[in-house]
């Protein structure tokens, strides 16, 4: 008999797996789904068995597996059928997959292997306690909100917490009280949506809309999506609860969404016009209002919170004669839409923003919040933060809060931006008080971005945005692939980028179809390491799993194109 083993190391990124030879000793003793130790190489790694086959593929030469390393399968027949189908659909080697849904076991395990051998011998395999228990994931974005999510779920009695942030060992033993069926409840991050679930019953997502949901490493897998594969592969429930779903969240599963603005009171929002204030002679960040509404509450001995989501240095531009607002690294000579000179440029971030405040009121403490930022500063009367004030642990509630820049967000040349937007006034808001003050600037008084998120009208800001993402052929319209190719010679990765682009286009053109590509071009947000940004764009008819999953398919004759040079990302959260 033989073995179809995912070698848990380093091996070229088309290989799925290896076909091993089963010993005769072990032939009784073997599972799918468990760890094995093989030879590969020169070196013994770990590898997991998906296929148990009487036959070897012809024309290859096979090693006999050396030993089952833990006796009790560790995944089931719905997680290994995942790996399968992410490393289709993310396009990723089937080992990364692997090891994104086993979180740190298969490389640390001989640590607390030994341990568990005590409690069950080599021998034996952990037997599924017959139960009738039905297992529900509750996912949140940040492991900070899992205490007060816990809170939510009083019928949770035999609950785990799972997320990467706990020791192996405490991983190891959440995984095996999962996979007995000891646990009813799952609590934890987005990696515990591949906790192993027999019976799994509903999976609950929180803020789904955020970020931290899709996974910045190979697979790049977005936590949606794989709960919508596990829904067809087990029959579970989704329920989303979402104040500011994505628009493609909402247009696939409105059934599903729980929208908690309905359920909240909100606090006062005040719209200020920063056109006015430059047109009574007021060219700085902080506008009249708001100036007196910080002096205001800080005499009043409450506290201030200003939202500005940039920690270094950039700019924003806008014309006086055609009104035109953009991002830009540096300031510009022209309106790069009219041509005008007549233009205003101003440099602003959250340490600048401060110093403002000061010569407001002299001396004032002020707490900055953002990442990287060690702010020892407690209980300041302002505090200015950047979206990391999300995750923050014990955030309090401010008597005012000012997005200071809603047009800086609104106005990245991205196909979310408005999103972006809607999702942090809606977060905003959560940290007002409720007989508090939410201030927003913005050039844009009367735009309807502004005024439904102003008013939480969620419905008609939808409706709305759906409409000009279908002009402009955005989810859930198009399905979108992002290449990216890095490197420190400019020169060199331009022409790698137009190389593959013009390639893309041939085989585009060859087969007939409309698929479309946006680059190459380089990102706003960059960062140190130059690189290239290409995007496909796939015309899609419904937005569907199914129907992304043959989209997907139809799209491997333009992969087969890409280099190992160029990251791929399916369904990224941005053109940048």
């Amino acid at each position: 008999m033989y073995a179809d083993v995912i070698v848990l190391s380093y091996q070229p990124p088309e290989i799925d797996f290896y076909t091993y030879e089963i010993p005769q000793s072990l032939e009784e003793n073997l599972k799918v789904g468990q760890l094995v130790q093989i030879p590969f190489g020169a070196r013994n790694p770990l590898g997991l068995v998906v296929k148990i086959k009487n036959q070897k593929p012809e024309g290859i030469r096979t090693r006999p597996i050396l030993s089952i390393y833990f006796p009790t399968p560790l995944l089931l027949p719905y997680q290994i059928e995942l790996i399968k189908w992410m490393a289709f659909y993310y396009h990723a080697p089937v080992v990364n997959c692997l090891e994104t849904i086993l979180p740190q076991l298969p490389s640390k395990l001989s640590m607390v292997n030994s341990q568990w051998k005590e409690k069950y011998p080599f021998n034996e395999t952990i037997h599924y306690s017959p139960s009738t228990v039905n297992q529900t994931i509750v996912l949140v974005p940040s492991i900070n909100r899992i205490p007060e999510t816990m809170a939510q779920f009083p019928q949770a009695k035999n609950h785990v917490i799972y997320h990467n942030q706990m020791k192996t060992s405490e991983i190891f033993a959440a995984w095996l009280k999962i996979l007995n069926c000891d646990a009813d409840y799952i609590f934890g991050s987005r990696i515990a949506i591949f906790t192993p679930c027999p019976n799994i019953e509903k999976i609950i997502i929180f803020d789904e809309h955020d970020r931290a949901y899709k996974d910045e490493r190979s697979p790049y897998f977005d936590t949606l999506t794989v709960a919508e594969k596990i829904q067809s592969l087990t029959d579970a429930k989704l329920k989303i609860y979402d104040s500011s779903p994505k628009t493609t969240t909402y247009f696939n599963h409105q059934k599903e969404i729980v929208l908690e603005a309905k359920n909240r009171i909100l606090p006062k929002v005040k719209i200020v016009s920063m056109i006015e204030e430059k047109n009574k002679g007021n060219k700085s960040p902080i506008s009249d209002y708001l100036s007196d509404a910080i002096t205001s509450t800080y005499k009043k001995g409450g506290k201030s919170l200003l939202f500005l989501n940039k920690k270094i240095e950039s700019g924003q531009i806008y014309c006086n004669a055609c009104a035109h607002q953009t991002f830009t690294k540096s300031a510009p000579q022209l309106c790069p839409n009219c041509k005008s000179s007549d233009i205003f440029y101003y440099s602003l971030n959250i340490s600048s923003l401060s110093n403002l405040v000061r010569l407001l009121i002299p001396n004032i403490a002020i707490k900055l919040i953002a990442e990287g930022i060690d702010s020892t500063i407690a209980n300041a009367p302002v505090q200015i933060a950047t979206s990391s004030i999300f995750y923050a642990q014990n955030v309090e509630k401010f008597d005012l809060v000012c997005h200071i820049a809603v047009d800086y967000v609104a106005n990245i040349p991205d196909f979310n931006s408005y999103e972006k937007v809607y999702a942090q006034i809606t977060d905003l808001k959560k940290l007002t008080k409720k007989n508090g003050m939410l201030i927003l600037q913005t050039h844009n008084p009367q735009s309807n971005l502004v005024l439904t998120t102003a008013e939480s009208d969620f419905g008609n800001f939808y409706q709305k945005h759906l409409k000009d993402r279908k002009i402009l052929s955005y989810p859930p319209y198009s399905l979108l692939v992002k290449l990216t190719i890095k490197g420190k010679n400019l020169q060199k990765i331009s022409q790698q980028a137009q190389s593959l682009v013009d390639q893309l286009k041939k085989t585009g053109l060859a087969k007939n179809e409309k698929v479309f590509f946006l680059g190459p071009y380089q990102p706003i947000f960059g960062g140190k390491t130059p690189k290239y940004n290409i995007i496909i764009k796939k015309p899609i008819t419904n937005y569907s799993l199914a129907q992304r999953q043959k989209e997907i398919s139809d799209l491997y004759a333009y992969f087969d194109k890409i280099t190992r040079d160029f990251t791929i990302i399916v369904e990224p959260l941005s053109l940048n």
